[in-house]
């Protein structure tokens, strides 16, 4: 009912519910380090036992585990060197948090502007017919009509669940980010203070 113009929505918005599916299956299973984690990787740097700190930074997994394996590399480094060496860590680990998500808005603003597209559409076609037919018979104007009304249905149909998707994937991607920024902010403290405490 939709004719072309419907079908390409329906087809971006299929498009659109399986790359949601598969970015909050890639949020959800993004591991970030707990705080009992990070402090017990500072207690063995504390003590002076770097291996051990390697060890237990090493069994994290996922982006966390890669974040403090790299600041107990670095530990013994100044701490504007710390800092950056582990920014670098957290920039790496935001592409793969972010991807889909432009697409994912960009659906949300293209489906109602192809409702439109399609409602014109379906204008056109009824305006034609009135030309061929005249307004008599309603039953050949219907059809115009019909693919009018329908794209501009499906537009929203399909933008309003696409902007609720993308404002939820991009808030839980940032509390990632988030939560990857104050275990380097944590480290790095714990570091300074353990250098202190030695001097």
């Amino acid at each position: 009912k939709g004719g072309s113009v419907g079908g390409v929505i329906i087809g971006l918005g299929c498009v659109c519910l399986l790359l949601g599916l598969i970015k909050f299956v890639e949020v959800t299973s993004f591991k970030t380090p707990k705080p009992e984690n990070v402090q017990q990787v500072l207690s063995h740097i504390t003590s002076g036992n770097t291996d051990a700190a390697k060890k237990a930074a090493f069994s994290i997994s996922g982006a966390g585990g890669v974040l403090l394996t790299t600041g107990v590399e670095y530990a013994d480094e100044k701490r504007g060197t710390l800092e950056e060496i582990l920014y670098e860590k957290i920039l790496a680990a935001r592409p793969k948090l972010e991807r889909f998500l432009p697409f994912i808005a960009l659906t949300a603003a293209a489906a109602p502007l192809l409702g439109l597209l399609g409602t014109v559409t379906g204008m056109i076609k009824t305006f034609n017919l009135i030309t061929i037919f005249g307004t008599g018979d309603a039953k050949s104007l219907s059809s115009g009509i019909s693919e009018a009304l329908v794209t501009t249905e499906l537009g929203l149909i399909v933008a309003i669940p696409a902007l609720i998707l993308h404002g939820l994937l991009a808030r839980m991607a940032r509390q990632k980010i988030g939560d990857l920024e104050q275990t380097a902010v944590g480290f790095i403290n714990g570091v300074v203070a353990s250098k202190h405490d030695d001097k």
